[in-house]
């Protein structure tokens, strides 16, 4: 386990380097911890709690257990117990990020902002083997490192550590979903396609039915898993919906709330048959006027989802698109269900899945997740690569099968350079966190810089 320190003086910007340093590393494939120390007296519990009462009647150690996490609390007398004990108590990692502890002598990086009106620490300490700074401090006996290129930063924490480069991921999957209501034998266009990259090799593999599609991710993750490997997973579905759908539907925000919702209500059989439209029309039921859904397979045969799209209202108070989809060029609404390109279709059957493996595998779903999982699952857009895709096509390949395997031969070369870290920072856009994002949105170009070479 690797400890690396950031140390400066009050208001240097430690913190909020340290909450960009662990997310960079992170989304790297590096597991962080933390420690924070603090000068004043610190007490996570309230007067009047029950852990509170605990403590207060002579428990020694008191632990606060939820579904989510657990907070232990160690009541301790005499001196303040040493870096060295605490360190001692964590789990295993690859990197420990200490705040503070100065005088410890492991290695550390100065935060140095002339706002704070202190001087440099760096001159009088030899274990800070590095100063990040926004400020120009002239030559120093270590290097100087841009405050805010937290890229530039975190190659150096790396390179101290001796933390070197692995692959963020060993195994890219990239599936073209599809909604149809009966088996597509014939392996061309509108069919589930399913990218396979690995090692050096890159496939692209046809499905008739969404559940033997299913049973093949569900099986190749599980065997990357057995073997040690980590394993990205694309999708071409949108992962979440436009603001306040998911709490009309199910009284949160949280977008893997509708995913169990649609797991627990969808009917989708083995041979494709299922009740999407059926279902969109009682979840517009939810809503004023015609509700967001619209497109079906007939006129008139489902009570409350129109054949067309409806003049858009702002009645039932959402958007028509997702912030991402306006961000991306081309990109459908997720309320539109049949008609060219529509995705709305492959959502509501497709979002059931991905609660499914979240469940049998633990998976982390990107953006709602920090994508430090063994098992990470994203939404993607195959789009993102029209002119490679039209160029396998000339060649004689099949739209949607160029298109997975071109996705996941990018994404798995980027995994290997450690690229696809900026890919996988959280989106500067605070609605991503209910309404979803695209893998790779506003990083074509990367994603075609990674094919410049002759694809296997």
């Amino acid at each position: 386990m690797k400890v690396f320190g950031i140390i400066g003086w009050k208001n240097a910007g430690k913190t909020s380097l340290m909450e960009r340093l662990v997310a960079e590393i992170v989304a790297r494939g590096f597991t962080v911890s933390t420690v924070k120390h603090v000068h004043h007296d610190v007490d996570l519990d309230q007067p009047g709690k029950d852990t509170y009462r605990h403590r207060a009647a002579g428990a020694r150690e008191v632990v606060l257990a939820s579904a989510d996490r657990f907070a232990l609390m160690r009541e301790h007398r005499g001196s303040e117990p040493a870096l060295g004990e605490v360190l001692a108590r964590l789990a295993p990692v690859d990197l420990v990020l200490v705040e503070g502890y100065k005088r410890d002598r492991h290695a550390k990086i100065e935060v140095y902002r002339a706002a704070a009106g202190q001087p440099l620490i760096q001159p009088g300490d030899p274990t800070v083997a590095g100063v990040a700074t926004d400020t120009a401090v002239g030559a120093l006996s270590v290097p100087v490192l841009d405050l805010n290129d937290t890229g530039a930063v975190a190659d150096f924490v790396l390179r101290q550590t001796g933390l070197t480069l692995r692959p963020l991921f060993d195994t890219v999957l990239v599936a073209d979903w599809s909604a149809s209501a009966s088996p597509s034998a014939t392996p061309g266009p509108n069919a589930i396609w399913v990218g396979l990259a690995q090692g050096k090799a890159v496939s692209a593999r046809h499905f008739p039915t969404r559940a033997t599609a299913e049973a093949f991710l569900v099986a190749t993750i599980r065997a990357e898993r057995q073997a040690g490997r980590r394993v990205l997973a694309g999708f071409d579905f949108a992962f979440g919906y436009p603001q306040g759908f998911a709490r009309n539907l199910t009284g949160s925000n949280d977008p893997r709330q509708v995913w169990a919702w649609l797991d627990a209500h969808l009917q989708d059989t083995a041979n494709n048959a299922n009740t999407r439209f059926a279902l969109a029309a009682s979840m517009n039921r939810r809503f004023p006027d015609d509700g967001p859904f619209w497109g079906s397979d007939r006129e008139g045969a489902h009570d409350g989802l129109p054949y067309r799209k409806p003049v858009w209202s702002a009645r039932h108070g959402l958007a028509e698109r997702r912030r991402v989809d306006r961000a991306v060029p081309g990109a459908k609404s997720v309320w539109q269900l049949t008609g060219a390109g529509a995705v709305g279709s492959q959502s509501l059957v497709g979002l059931p899945m991905i609660h499914r493996l979240c469940q049998q595998f633990g998976a982390k779903v990107w953006p709602f997740d920090p994508p430090e999982g063994e098992v990470v699952l994203a939404e993607v857009y195959p789009s993102l690569l029209r002119d490679a895709v039209r160029a396998q096509m000339a060649a004689g390949w099949v739209a949607d099968a160029a298109q997975v395997r071109l996705l996941a031969l990018a994404f798995w070369r980027l995994a290997q350079t450690g690229d696809l870290a900026v890919l996988l920072r959280q989106p500067d856009e605070p609605l991503a966190a209910e309404e979803g994002w695209i893998l790779g949105a506003g990083h074509a170009d990367a994603l075609r810089l990674a094919l410049k070479d002759p694809a296997p």
